[in-house]
């Protein structure tokens, strides 16, 4: 089985192999998750590896597409059964909590609870058809009953009982997501902290929107994090000469956080891991996600691969071959100046790859 290193050593080379088009590696990274990887949420969150296959499954190369289908198809069933068993587990120690007392009356004729036992008889006997209250308020009853079953009382109340609501979160199955309405946070109440500028209150908003999304922190941490950034910005940029470069960091910032396919910057942000200093001082392509990164070096490579002025007229030939998909339906071009080497550009027609040599 695959660490956790190893995993996340995977997904760089998959997101380095997409980038390329190297559709042999990509395949090959692929059928080693599928055969290495048992999926559950914690690994899944961790590794970000389900983000990186899942995007996959829209890919030009249709072997890396249905493979992609099928690897996040198996990862659903592995999460699901390991709910299930988590389920099943808790379920079995409920049911052996429940059961564990009723021995005790039927095995002792002669003690004084003669009457008891017709009623948990005629209790369990009309469990199956009775709704699912009417079970809870039996095995209540039984653990109430015997005074061995009386310590695992208290968690039943303690769930059930009023508390404060656990953090918003986005499920997996995918929900709305969060914001400072559906967190109950407000901006600009007076409170302390506040302003009083609308629109330096919107931008707190925006961004804390952004960094909620689909974050499991605490509303406090969010809120702390919005109202650093957006005051490091105001510090860096006052009225009335940085007004437009203000808002246009903000808009920055905020494009970037929102991004769906960059949770990586959201989560460093909110757990401190980028300071407020730090973020202000990134352009946006380093803000950018690491797919991101891998295609604008793709990008680059292949302009500077392209920027030969003038070329000479291009022949194919079966001379050169293909170091990826070792075919020999190559096109190549020759070009040579005053105080270097003849410089060779060969082209594969069958991937398309690319290189030079002298």
């Amino acid at each position: 089985m695959a660490t956790k290193a190893d995993i996340q050593q995977l997904r760089k080379q998959l997101i380095s192999a997409t980038g390329d088009k190297d559709k042999h590696q990509a395949v090959s990274i692929l059928k080693r998750l599928k055969a290495q990887v048992v999926a559950t949420d914690e690994l899944l969150r961790e590794t970000k590896i389900g983000i990186t296959v899942n995007k996959l499954r829209n890919n030009d190369v249709k072997e890396v597409a249905d493979l992609a289908k099928e690897l996040v198809r198996k990862w659903k069933g592995d999460v699901g059964q390991s709910g299930s068993k988590k389920t099943t587990t808790a379920a079995a120690g409920s049911a052996s909590t429940s059961t564990a007392p009723s021995p005790s009356p039927a095995a002792t004729p002669a003690s004084p609870a003669p009457k008891a036992s017709p009623a948990l008889s005629a209790s369990s006997s009309a469990a199956p058809s009775a709704p699912a209250p009417e079970i809870t308020t039996t095995v209540t009853t039984t653990t109430t009953t015997t005074p061995s079953a009386a310590a695992p009382s208290p968690p039943a109340p303690a769930s059930s009982g009023p508390g404060p609501a656990p953090p918003v979160r986005r499920q997996s199955s995918g929900g709305p997501p969060r914001t400072h309405k559906s967190d109950g946070v407000r901006f600009n109440d007076g409170s302390k902290g506040d302003t009083g500028d609308k629109t330096r209150e919107k931008c707190c908003e925006l961004i804390y929107d952004a960094l909620a999304q689909d974050s499991g922190a605490p509303s406090d941490l969010i809120f702390q994090r919005a109202r650093a950034l957006e005051k490091h910005v105001w510090t860096q940029n006052p009225p009335p000469g940085g007004t437009a470069t203000y808002r246009n960091k903000m808009r920055s910032f905020y494009l970037n956080l929102k991004a769906a396919n960059n949770p990586s910057l959201r989560e460093d942000v909110v757990s401190g891991e980028i300071s407020v200093v730090a973020l202000y001082e990134m352009d946006p392509k380093d803000m950018a996600s690491d797919e991101r990164k891998a295609e604008n070096r793709k990008l680059v490579a292949e302009n500077l691969f392209k920027a030969q002025a003038a070329a000479p007229q291009q022949a194919e030939t079966d001379a050169f071959q293909c170091g990826k998909c070792k075919q020999r339906r190559c096109m190549y071009y020759q070009t040579r100046s005053a105080d270097e080497p003849m410089t060779t550009f060969v082209t594969c027609l069958s991937c398309q790859n690319r290189w030079k040599f002298s």
